[in-house]
């Protein structure tokens, strides 16, 4: 049998069989791995997640960190592009299906048997259209799920879905307890219930979330280890940068999800690991097509002229940043160098918008997170924008309220961030143009976007999704919907003393083989 499933394969539409011999291995970058050891550890995390209901959540560049402690997913993906089992065992791609075969004796953090049953509900859960859960656009393929016995599920497809598998290794395949769901109902978001490493056991909003070792884990190390090998792990909620790095520099935190480079050039070598792994922080601004100023193009337009992005990127990263036109890097396969930023002409922003507002200027909003560094981009755009003729107020949220606002589109224009590379563009673009996206945010309804991204998704031709996203990399340009920032490098921080970090491509962390030396 076929023991991985390849990218190529992938994308070319021809996914064989994948069987396991053992247990699975661990996917990412790992920091060094070593002996035996227990204790807590203590992460500092700028995002608070609004929910751990995986069908639910809303921050794709976060809240994996917190969701891959509770929840398993049917496979795993690899940095490469290829699968390994995690809850399946192996699987089998067919003709317009996938049969995932489970492992023995799986179960939730209650007790509840995870078998062909509970993994039909979960998936069942978010499919249906009743349920608004924003993942249903990643299983809109799937026609049907079954129980075949009780350990086996198959998927019946309505067309062939080059990325269905992608999907399944994200949030949409995190599988939920059936019992929790019915116990909890709409609470079940504040008490989630998985088969993951950690068991949940406390949330104190504003402060920290806890999970504890959970000694029926399905998983071993490859020396035979039992896993995970914390006793628990707490998430601090810590969104003052400097504090978090005061916290790490002192032992009261051994990782953090992030850190603007001026706070982790302060770091002291040799107790304190900053490792490079590729990571970008992507900056953006997200520009409310909905409603006027941004419903006409040609602000939207004088606007992305007004931003001079190698200032910006200064201001928030000193020298660790790269530029690039979109959230495309030149070494990502969907890149091309026809693609170009928008030029930095401040004098044709002005007359932009002196032309387009007969003289009156142009009044915007500007919503940017409390915390380092995104109110210090906020203030050099107000800068930058006022010598193009606009007029700029500041509005400094927390995360929730921020989300809050997008999602009801109450906003002119917001400073935000995703981490990249993700391991398909489609987890890159799709969220965020398609017109029903999850995270649509600028309430973008262009069919001629749709259509790309749709004809992207669908393809297993390398060539003709390199084409495609290329093509919508252009439209994103050409119309403005965002403005682009800058990229910062996002590397790995954490204490000496801890090893076995587990960091996927887009910088999520699992910790299950984590352990403090």
């Amino acid at each position: 049998m076929t023991l991985a499933v390849t990218r190529r394969s992938l994308l070319a539409g021809t996914l064989a069989t994948a069987a396991v011999p053992g247990l699975a291995a661990c996917t990412g970058f790992s920091s060094t791995d070593g002996g035996a050891a227990d204790g807590t550890l203590t992460v500092g995390f700028d995002n608070e997640p609004l929910t751990l209901d995986p069908a639910f959540s809303a921050s794709i560049s976060s809240d994996r960190n917190l969701l891959n402690l509770f929840y398993d997913t049917l496979l795993r993906q690899r940095d490469d592009g290829t699968f390994e089992p995690a809850l399946a065992r192996y699987w089998q791609v067919g003709d317009r299906s996938v049969t995932f075969v489970l492992r023995k004796g799986l179960k939730f953090h209650d007790g509840t048997a995870l078998d062909a049953a509970s993994v039909v509900s979960s998936l069942e859960r978010i499919m249906n259209s009743a349920s608004k859960s924003p993942k249903a656009g990643a299983l809109s393929s799937v026609a049907s799920v079954k129980a075949d016995d009780a350990r086996t599920v198959t998927l019946t497809l309505r067309q062939d879905d080059p990325l269905l598998l992608v999907n399944l290794a994200h949030e949409p395949g995190m599988i939920v307890s059936p019992t929790a769901l019915q116990e909890h109902g709409g609470a079940f978001g504040r008490n989630p219930v998985g088969s993951g490493p950690f068991v949940f056991q406390e949330w104190r909003a504003g402060d920290r979330l806890t999970g504890t070792r959970n000694d029926a884990y399905w998983d071993i190390s490859a020396e035979g280890a039992e896993l995970p090998r914390l006793d628990a792990v707490t998430f601090r909620f810590i969104t003052e940068a400097s504090a978090a790095r005061a916290e790490l520099a002192s032992g009261g935190i051994q990782l953090v999800r992030a850190l603007p480079p001026k706070e982790y050039a302060q770091l002291p070598g040799g107790s304190v690991v900053v490792k490079e792994n590729g990571v970008r922080r992507a900056y953006y601004v997200s520009l409310n097509v909905t409603r006027p100023p941004f419903d006409d193009p040609d602000i939207r337009s004088a606007f992305a002229q007004a931003v001079d992005r190698k200032v910006i990127g200064n201001t928030a990263a000193k020298n660790s940043f790269d530029l690039a036109p979109t959230f495309a890097a030149a070494s990502d396969w969907f890149y091309d160098e026809s693609l170009a930023a928008p030029s930095f002409d401040p004098e044709e922003a002005r007359r932009k918008v002196t032309e387009a507002s007969a003289g009156r200027g142009v009044a915007v909003t500007l919503l940017t997170r409390r915390r380092a560094p995104d109110p210090a981009i906020a203030e050099v755009l107000r800068g930058q924008l006022e010598k193009a003729g606009f007029t700029v107020k500041v509005e400094t949220l927390g995360l929730q309220r921020m989300i809050e606002r997008l999602t009801r589109q109450d906003f002119d224009a917001g400073i935000l961030v995703i981490d990249i590379p993700r391991l398909d563009p489609s987890l890159t673009f799709n969220p965020y143009f398609t017109s029903a996206g999850p995270n649509n945010w600028s309430g973008v309804k262009d069919a001629r976007l749709d259509g790309l991204l749709e004809r992207a998704v669908s393809t297993g031709d390398t060539r003709e999704r390199k084409r495609l996203y290329v093509q919508v990399q252009k439209r994103l340009l050409e119309k403005n919907y965002w403005v682009f920032l800058h990229q910062a490098r996002s590397p790995l921080i954490h204490s000496a003393t801890l090893k076995g970090v587990v960091l996927n491509t887009d910088g999520q962390v699992r910790l299950e083989r984590a352990y403090l030396a």
